[in-house]
């Protein structure tokens, strides 16, 4: 289903596509721009379904191939891009969908366009103009948001979101791990790696095999983090270092732009100075 709202926005709402796009000409919105930008996602959509069962199977595709819908290519080269061996190819499969809503908008002529799919976010303004970006994320005492300003002169237009309070499956224990990239699909598949790094073992954190969750899940064996009970500040600053490393990791190597991780109201990032704020909701 592709619905105009109220505002000229395009929401999008089609099995595991939620999505919301928001394209400007020159400052004003153009609804048109955005519901041709739909279609072309259903389309993507209904050319990957063939592919979907062996994408179930872990790293089936590890190499694009002409024959591949666009979203297939992006997944694989983001997750490969990422080099996490314990990725699946779907692990970047909701910001592959954003970047090509993105570009498709700007092809049609817009100037300025958000993409938002499940909280898994590409944008980009070409006429120089700053960003805001609100990423939720809630504590155990109160709901707040990481609000960052991406300015004319970086390279992001992705931004995604893994962790505890994610739509998706993590090995960590982050509130929420937030990949900064040149795309959406690789900040999709970093966020989905950082996460996982912000790890430890402590008998207060609750895991279980994925499909005793999920029993299409994509990624049966692995151990997932179900819930978090009370655990050290140690633990919970050990966690953060994890994901931080990898972070400075993925940034020194020019993958990710960046990056943010919370554990509770405890905030890390790569670099430094990254311009990020919390505020309650």
């Amino acid at each position: 289903m592709i619905e105009k709202l109220q505002d000229e926005r395009i929401f999008i709402n089609h099995g595991p596509i939620q999505m919301v796009i928001d394209a400007y000409v020159k400052g004003e919105r153009k609804a048109e721009i955005g519901l041709e930008a739909g279609r072309h996602v259903l389309d993507q959509f209904n050319k990957l379904i063939q592919y979907i069962p062996p994408l179930k199977s872990m790293r089936a595709y590890t190499s694009t191939s002409s024959r591949f819908p666009e979203v297939l290519n992006k997944m694989i080269i983001a997750v490969e891009k990422s080099g996490y061996n314990e990725l699946n190819t779907l692990g970047a499969v909701a910001g592959s969908f954003s970047d090509i809503a993105l570009e498709k908008a700007v092809e049609l002529g817009a100037t300025r366009v958000i993409v938002n799919n499940g909280g898994d976010i590409a944008c980009t303004d070409l006429e120089g103009k700053s960003i805001k970006v609100g990423i939720p994320y809630a504590t155990k005492d109160e709901k707040r948001q990481l609000i960052l300003e991406i300015a004319k002169d970086e390279n992001i237009h992705g931004i995604c979101t893994s962790g505890m309070g994610g739509r998706s499956f993590t090995k960590g224990i982050a509130t929420a791990a937030v990949a900064l990239a040149s795309d959406a699909a690789t900040a999709d598949a970093c966020a989905t790696y950082l996460g996982n790094m912000t790890n430890v073992e402590d008998e207060n954190i609750i895991r279980c095999l994925a499909e005793e969750i999920d029993s299409e899940t994509d990624i049966k064996g692995q151990l997932i983090t179900v819930k978090v009970n009370e655990i050290s500040q140690e633990k919970k600053y050990r966690a953060l270092l994890n994901g931080l490393n990898a972070a400075e990791d993925l940034y020194n190597r020019g993958i990710i732009e960046g990056a943010i991780i919370c554990i509770e109201d405890i905030i890390v990032k790569c670099p430094e100075n990254l311009k990020v704020e919390s505020v309650q909701l």
